[in-house]
């Protein structure tokens, strides 16, 4: 067909035609969302609801008014903004807005970090097998839990730092402004952003020590420089000012919190699930020598990840983001000497898949992803009173005098929420207050020390127990304390289940009419 002289040249469409590759990669990435939408099976996500709560009716809180150990010790809310997040969703419509947010927020952290890795050469195939690693190693942190902001600003920034070495301009340094001042006021994982910031800074200034022809040049890391100086003040745009660097400082240099907490342990690479993550940790270590790309600040970026794993089970995800351009780039040299090595033909340009394939794999896998959404949205974890917790221990609780109660850690959190005489199951309960709560470092290395001692009914228990004036011991039927208390003349079983006992100090006993037809003889 001829065009007359001085028309317009034709309008050539192009059709969306991926290959095999890609739409296995849209899948993963699909699928990758269902795998973040988890129920909410963490106690701790209780009394972050309790406290946002209050911060809607009074303000951020300065105090610890919801135990008698430590009210006068500093009360750091460094998640303040995602409590109120949450109290906001769950207040208005209920659990599922909170755990698809969560879900969204991890998503795009997992989104980005998988985007930065994509480059020229990469197979297609080696990404999706790296962003599947992601996504199976994290499954045992995945969850509705404000840590999960923190994995959502990190893809952001390691994507925003990979662009600046690229074009670096102040205006993209300009973004980290922004950036830090929202997450500095909804997690006080900020801290690790900044430290990235200084990895990548250090790894940029090698590259120029090495002359690399890609490294920035000095007048660019000055200003990385600053930007990294800039963050670190913005983060303090929050109601707790500077002081939100004590949070991580206490909790950092805790050895009690250190030793005893179960999220700060390194992972047991012993148990099955961190095999996932023992694999991409080994897997790294084996292709590494192979890796054509990586530049020294990815090096760095790794080992610092790896360093992060190390130290805290909690880690993993951060871990799994920040070692990913690393375990692909391998992989891929990996591939590409095997092939070499046995003079393999290099790969035929692969036909595009017929569009009625795609939509049908596409189709087939969101299908898959919304039932198993479902299925999670539906959990009974969701609930105040879901088969997950002791449930009955908590109305007898909530039905009994005003306490002092001194919990099982883990159920704590979840009891300090149940006894909100907000919430409509709770109109009515005692205004009783806690020992401890989930968030340690609001009750400080002494009070977390007392617990310890009291929990293990080590010397000195009853001590603590008459020093605090505890009025009502909950723990597990066979737990030291429980049987402790059993040999101790005045202390009486009120309520016992399969589970669980509650022992009323003297004097107390009377109060209580809960049945006490299962308590230890």
């Amino acid at each position: 067909m001829s065009v007359k002289s001085g028309a317009p040249p034709p309008i050539v469409t192009r059709r969306w035609a991926p290959d095999g590759p890609t739409v296995f990669l849209l899948a993963v990435a699909i699928l990758g969302f269902a795998a973040f939408t988890q129920p909410q099976f963490d106690p701790d996500f209780w009394w972050h609801l309790r406290v946002g709560l209050d911060i809607l009716a009074s303000g951020v809180p300065q105090h610890n008014a919801y135990t008698f150990t430590a009210s006068t010790h500093p009360f750091i809310t460094q998640e303040w903004g995602a409590e109120a997040i949450y109290a906001l969703l769950y207040r208005a419509i209920g659990m599922t807005p909170v755990i698809l947010l969560m879900a969204l927020v991890t998503w795009v952290g997992f989104a980005f970090g998988v985007m930065r890795t994509n480059r020229e050469g990469l197979s297609r195939w080696i990404l999706a097998l790296g962003a599947i690693a992601v996504i199976v190693t994290g499954l045992q942190i995945w969850g509705p839990s404000p840590q999960m902001f923190t994995f959502g600003f990190l893809g952001i920034l390691l994507v925003l730092l990979d662009a600046y070495r690229r074009r670096p301009t102040r205006w993209l340094l300009a973004w980290l402004v922004p950036l830090f001042v929202v997450w500095g006021n909804l997690h006080g994982g900020f801290v690790v952003g900044l430290g990235v910031i200084a990895v990548f800074l250090v790894g940029e200034a090698i590259s120029s020590w090495l002359k690399d022809e890609r490294s920035l040049p000095p007048g660019r890391l000055l200003d990385l420089t600053g930007g990294l100086v800039v963050s670190a003040l913005a983060a303090m745009v929050n109601p707790n000012g500077w002081g939100l660097y004590l949070y991580p400082l206490h909790l950092l240099l805790s050895p009690v919190a250190q030793a005893n907490l179960n999220e700060w342990q390194p992972p047991n690479f012993h148990a099955l699930a961190s095999a996932p993550v023992l694999a991409l940790l080994l897997g790294t270590l084996v292709v590494a020598r192979w890796a054509k790309h990586t530049r020294p600040a990815d090096l760095l970026m790794a080992a610092a990840g790896t360093v992060l794993l190390l130290y805290a089970v909690r880690d993993i995800p951060l871990f799994a983001i920040m070692v990913l351009p690393l375990f692909t780039d391998g992989l891929q040299g990996l591939v590409d000497h095997v092939r070499s090595a046995r003079r393999m033909a290099p790969q035929r340009r692969r036909r595009p898949a017929p569009r009625w394939f795609v939509g049908a794999v596409l189709l087939l896998v969101v299908l898959a992803s919304a039932v198993r959404i479902s299925t999670q949205l539906s959990s009974p974890d969701n609930h105040l009173e879901g088969s997950v917790y002791p449930v009955q221990v908590g109305r007898v609780i909530c039905d009994g005098p005003t306490a002092r109660v001194f919990t099982p850690y883990g159920s704590s959190g979840w009891l300090l929420y149940r006894l909100d005489h907000r919430d409509p199951a709770s109109r009515d309960c005692a205004p009783d207050q806690l020992f401890i709560f989930g968030e340690v470092d609001l009750m400080g290395s002494k009070v977390l020390t007392q617990y310890l001692t009291a929990v293990s009914a080590a010397s000195g228990t009853m001590a603590i127990l008459r020093h605090y004036q505890v009025s009502l011991v909950w723990q597990g039927r066979a737990a030291p304390l429980t049987l402790l208390l059993q040999k101790q003349s005045g202390w009486t079983c009120v309520f016992a289940d399969k589970q669980s006992v509650l022992y009323a100090s003297p004097g107390h006993a009377g109060a209580w009419s809960a049945s006490r037809s299962d308590c230890p003889a």
